[in-house]
């Protein structure tokens, strides 16, 4: 006999499926909320990643000072011979009274050491980045008295990098707007040597620097007289701290304030941009010429703390 055939769906035509064929359906687990694990710090990263970047930094600030600094100091000087130079042609170069600070006012030279320098109005460290400075209180070259140029021995240009090889018999040609004066050197000392009786003259020339040259502990004095006579003392104006030689200067701190928050904040919107929104090489070509710019001129400010003679 034949088997009776299965009834068919109404829907599909299809046999019906008896309820005994039914597979029975597992109930669904319960995904329970995975605990979250407490953000950990590791120390010893934070460390070795704080002590890299330090290292970076000093590393590049040490490449601005002999590097760098050297750069701008030789600009500054080809810019402010040529404005001295149209000043003397046309008589115009300050002589006397309250000359504005950082004012270019002569042209110092050292034939023996192939020094030929650009000096300006005042030797604080905020001037001696550019060229040596004339301290404030002392005399212009050529005039009646005492005149005190301060020069750097390593940095920004090293004006006075070889001062120690000058000898007793060279000569200091210096010109100002009052004409160009020579100068004929009787003693090189350093500022912990014996003092020694230095003669009476009617104008002096001195030259201070730095001694040793990286880790200076004292001052290198280069000390000249006047061959010929002098001109009448122009009415000069008080020294200030920052002026003495080894000193360096506070007049930028908050400056270097500044720059320094400008840099941070520059810094931090870069690598959260680099961070979220990943892809994107092209960020870093636009941005590390805006970085180093701002970290030239936080080291700028920085050197500035430094030693004038430095």
């Amino acid at each position: 006999m034949t088997a009776p055939p299965e009834p068919l769906t109404e829907a599909a035509g299809r046999p019906a499926a008896s309820p005994a064929g039914r597979r029975s359906r597992e109930p669904r687990k319960v995904r329970t909320p995975r605990e979250r694990q407490p953000f950990r710090v590791n120390t010893a990263v934070v460390i070795a990643s704080g002590l890299m970047v330090v290292t970076g930094l000093a590393a590049l600030f040490a490449l601005f000072l002999f590097v760098g600094s050297g750069l701008a100091a030789n600009r500054d000087q080809d810019v402010m011979f040529e404005e001295l130079k149209q000043q003397l042609a046309l008589a115009t170069v300050p002589v006397n009274g309250a000359i504005a600070t950082g004012t270019p006012i002569g042209i110092v030279e050292v034939p023996t050491l192939g020094v030929e320098q650009v000096f300006v109005e005042g030797s604080a460290s905020e001037q001696t980045i550019h060229g040596p400075g004339l301290r404030h209180d002392t005399v212009l070259p050529g005039q009646a008295g005492a005149s005190v140029l301060v020069g750097r021995r390593a940095t920004f240009g090293a004006a006075f990098a070889h001062l120690d090889e000058v000898k007793v018999g060279d000569k200091i040609k210096v010109t100002t707007g009052q004409g160009q004066f020579t100068y004929v050197v009787d003693l090189v000392r350093t500022s912990d040597a014996p003092d020694v009786q230095i003669e009476q003259v009617p104008s002096r020339l001195t030259l201070v620097t730095s001694d040793p040259a990286l880790t200076p502990t004292r001052s290198l004095q280069v000390s000249a007289q006047l061959d010929g006579d002098p001109l009448p003392a122009t009415t000069r104006q008080p020294t200030v701290a920052d002026d003495l030689p080894g000193e360096g200067s506070s007049g930028r701190q908050i400056s270097l304030l500044l720059w320094a928050q400008a840099l941070l904040v520059v810094t931090g919107f870069i690598t959260w941009t680099a961070l979220s929104k990943p892809g994107r090489g092209g960020l870093w070509i636009g941005a590390v010429p805006v970085l180093l710019a701002l970290l030239w001129q936080v080291f700028e400010n920085l050197a500035v703390l430094l030693p004038n003679t430095l």
